[in-house]
């Protein structure tokens, strides 16, 4: 068995005769793969008068193509519990889907096909302008301080209207576009020439280039505009713009700074970067403001060419000015120019953001995206490897420097401020687009090109996930600790959950109020941080989870910090039976598990812990070191294993309902019938039960989805899962309706449980959903930390650590008589009910 090959290895790159330049990561193991598809044009590629159009025709991508009309895109994504999405920059847009191995040729296919031959109609024209400009409204009339920073601050601070103009535009104007407005600007800039095409995880290099070369490589190249001129001068003074917004109590600002450009001044970009994480961590205490934030460019790093900006918005506190608090902000830079403190800030900020740029980059779907779009912007896809060592290497006096140069630099400052009425600017409006580089482009191909259809592939086979080196131990006291090794990042995902115990489970709000008190007393966050790592603290009504991440070789520092956690557990067994006051409302669904905790605390006998380990690590060695610094943890849980309060058996399925329960949520009421399930007993039970819970009600094609599917009331909501309470599985039904349709709900439920002894789960209604509930558990694999997240929920409700690898290919085996069974035993109306209305 050996471990799958760092991220940084295997990237292949090629070219098709068309011009489509094509990027491959294989991540051997991996059942999943992202596809990415960036083209070069972006909101500052529209000409006046078009403003706004890229994000337009991003829309209409989705709506159709040649061999996939109307929403048959969709197809192999809604089947499979995939994911797809498209997004328009400032110099890109870039469409693409997560999908598990089985339908990457259907995912290239799709691409492909809207890249050869769209489909524009007039009526999915007219449903995508009524889509954008509710989106537009969204985002800038119908919100408080709509479109601060972006899209306002642009016409603030640069003159070139590919650089100021709004990239949402007016629907107004774009409400007269024409069919033809829509071929012509694909013509022109949809070209092979013009897209980087990115795979990413089940990606095998020949089998993929083979699939890239059958569907693109018949696509036609043509010619496609260059990038616009986007270079203009630094501004020569500070340029304000001031608007008024009723209905609002405090003045908000957005202030922007050009950036250096990344292309020929990579540290002193990269510099720049560094402060913003300054300010972000620093600048409102030290500004005395309620909040500030500092972005590198209007949609993050390294998101657009030159010129793009550093962007600071702070929320002014009553009595100072905005002209106040952009001399504050301009002083504070001067004072981190002359260097006080920043020895040690620099590094630690620089470090965060590496750690953090690791981190989020294992991520199949994020890595294809920055792959895509370094190539696209910059030529150099391999960046993203670079980068963090590059963050690291930034140096004090770099960072110095840069604030040096923003503070001696003309700014734009956008404040919206209490007032009257709404203002804002007023769009300019030319009388009609000029000759463009798009429409000589589109004149010299010619009538855009209306090819047919093509045969649609169908699935290819599944593919199940790899198998890792990975160990699994119960250590003395009861603890379970599994360790992982995934090497798709320098790092280690670490999980530890532990179950609140009887006390804890009176009272979740006194168990979150001493474990944040002793994070706090501890420094959990802050010592994590100094070596790279992140500690978060969370308690539900049933257990504490602290979850977060170290880097390769800093496990047993986070480890030693988790143990420290550990007296709040125990001083807890001796407090929190005393009542309490909670943080904040428990939720009408909060407060129908509590009454469940109830009924079932004093039988209830406490688990223990369970600890997961995934990334860059050696098995034995994690597992060697968690015995070694989790001795209080171990303590605790031995002192919480201890016997059920009332004497007898433990709550088990068949001991008889509890009494109904009633929540109010509004206008509307909550529903929840539990059942208490007996002990699983091997993989293919839970593949049976896994599925039962979705065919009943978790998969959206279910049989209470098509019991309730014409009920048109909003809020008529019916689903189905499982989870654990008291330390017992539970399959559970929520459901949330109007108040006057309770009894209608809980008749239709009785209904459905009822049919299940005469209807039983036929293969053929088992079919889509064997697809999508296997397919979907593939996405744990996306990620060390989407994998750690599963194997928590797997391990601490009494699963295998193998039970993730298992159960994919299970759930499309497993008789359909055996989800019928274990229906019944689930959702029978002779099971444990509880009810709410």
């Amino acid at each position: 068995m050996t471990l799958a090959p760092p991220a940084t290895a295997g990237l292949d790159r090629f070219t098709l005769p068309n011009g489509l330049r094509v990027l491959l990561q294989h991540q051997p193991g991996i059942p999943r793969a992202a596809v990415s598809v960036h083209y070069g044009v972006g909101f500052r590629s529209e000409p006046p008068g078009r403003e706004g159009f890229a994000h337009l025709f991003e829309h209409l991508m989705f709506r159709g193509s040649a061999s996939l009309p109307g929403g048959r895109f969709y197809d192999h994504v809604h089947r499979l519990g995939s994911r797809a999405n498209g997004t328009t920059h400032q110099d890109y847009t870039d469409y693409y889907q997560v999908a598990p191995a089985e339908a990457l040729e259907q995912a290239l296919f799709a691409e492909a096909d809207r890249m050869r031959a769209p489909l524009f109609t007039e009526l999915h024209l007219a449903e995508q302008l009524a889509g954008v400009a509710e989106e537009i409204h969204g985002a800038t009339t119908d919100r408080p301080y709509g479109g601060l920073p972006w899209p306002l601050l642009p016409g603030v601070l640069f003159s070139r209207h590919a650089n100021a103009h709004d990239g949402y535009g007016d629907p107004g104007v774009l409400a007269q576009t024409t069919i033809e407005d829509c071929e012509e600007f694909f013509t022109a800039h949809y070209a092979p020439g013009n897209a980087v095409l990115t795979v990413v995880g089940a990606a095998e290099p020949t089998v993929t280039r083979a699939l890239i070369e059958h569907h693109f490589g018949g696509i036609p190249a043509r010619p496609h505009p260059l990038p616009p001129t986007l270079h203009e001068p630094l501004p020569t003074a500070d340029r304000w713009a001031r608007y008024q917004e009723p209905g609002v109590s405090a003045t908000v600002l957005a202030m922007g700074h050009r950036l250096p450009d990344p292309e020929t001044d990579l540290p002193g970009y990269l510099a720049h970067a560094v402060l913003a994480a300054l300010l972000n961590r620093h600048g409102a205490a030290a500004l005395g403001l309620p909040s500030a934030a500092a972005s590198c460019g209007f949609f993050g790093p390294l998101d657009a060419r030159d010129p793009d900006p550093l962007v600071v918005t702070a929320v002014l506190p009553a009595g100072r000015t905005p002209e106040q608090v952009v001399r504050a902000i301009s002083d504070r830079l001067r004072t981190w120019a002359e260097d006080p403190g920043l020895d040690d800030a620099v590094p630690r900020a620089a470090r965060l953001m590496a750690v953090e740029h690791e981190r989020a980059h294992a991520d199949i779907e994020t890595r294809s995206r920055a792959l895509g779009r370094l190539e696209s912007l910059f030529g150099r896809a391999e960046l993203l490897e670079e980068l963090p060592g590059l963050i690291r290497a930034v140096r004090t006096d770099q960072v110095a420097e840069a604030a040096r140069a923003l503070a001696q630099q003309p700014k734009a400052v956008l404040v919206i401020e209490p007032g009257d009425r709404r203002t804002r600017p007023v769009p300019v409006r030319p009388d009609g687009p000029s000759a463009t580089a798009a429409g000589r482009a589109a004149e010299e191909v010619g009538a855009f090109p209306r090819p047919g259809a093509l045969p649609v592939p169908g699935p290819g086979a599944p593919l199940e996930p790899g198998r890792l080196p990975t160990r699994e131990v119960e250590l003395p006291g009861g603890p379970r600790v599994v360790a992982v090794a995934d090497r798709r990042s320098p790092l280690v995902e670490l999980r530890w959950r532990v179950p609140l115990g009887r006390a804890g489970w009176r009272n979740p709000a006194a168990a979150r109020e001493r474990f944040r008190v002793r994070a706090r007393h501890i420094r959990a966050a802050a010592r994590t941080e100094d070596f790279g790592g992140s500690l978060a603290v969370a308690v539900d009504g049933e257990w504490l989870d602290v979850s977060g991440h170290a880097p390769t070789g800093r496990t047993a520092d986070w480890l030693t910090v988790l143990a420290d956690l550990a007296p709040a557990m125990s001083a807890e067994r001796s407090t929190l039976d005393r009542p309490g006051t909670p943080d904040s409302p428990r939720t009408p669904d909060e407060e129908l598990d509590d009454r469940v905790r109830a009924q079932l605390i004093p039988h209830a006998t406490v688990g223990a812990g369970t600890l997961i380990a995934v990334g860059e690590l050696d098995p034995d060695t994690l597992v060697g070191r968690a015995a070694d610094t989790l001795d209080p943890w171990t303590t605790v849980c031995e002192q919480s294993a201890s016997a059920p309060e009332t004497a007898g058996p433990p709550y088990r399925q068949d001991d008889g309902p509890p009494r109904e329960l009633h929540a109010v949520d509004g206008t509307h009421v909550r529903l929840l019938l539990s059942v208490m399930e007996r002990p699983v007993t091997g993989a293919a039970d839970e593949a049976a039960r896994f599925l039962a819970t979705a065919a009943m009600g978790g998969f959206f094609g279910g049989r209470l989805a098509g019991r309730f599917a014409d009920r048109t009331v909003a809020g008529f909501e019916m689903y189905t899962g499982r989870d654990t309470v008291c330390g017992v599985p539970r399959a559970f039904l929520r459901g949330r309706v109007p108040a006057d349709a309770v009894e209608e709900a809980w008749a239709g439920i009785r209904a459905e449980a009822g049919r299940l002894a005469a209807e039983p789960f036929t293969e053929r209604e088992l079919r889509p959903v064997r697809d999508f509930c296997a397919a979907q558990l593939l996405a744990a694999f996306d990620s060390p930390a989407a994998r750690a997240d599963l194997l928590r929920r797997t391990v601490s409700s009494g699963g295998d650590a193998g039970l993730p690898l298992l159960l994919p290919g299970l759930l499309r085996v497993v008789a359909a008589e055996d989800v019928s069974r274990a229906a019944g035993r689930l959702f029978l109306p002779r099971s444990v009910p509880a009810a709410a209305h």
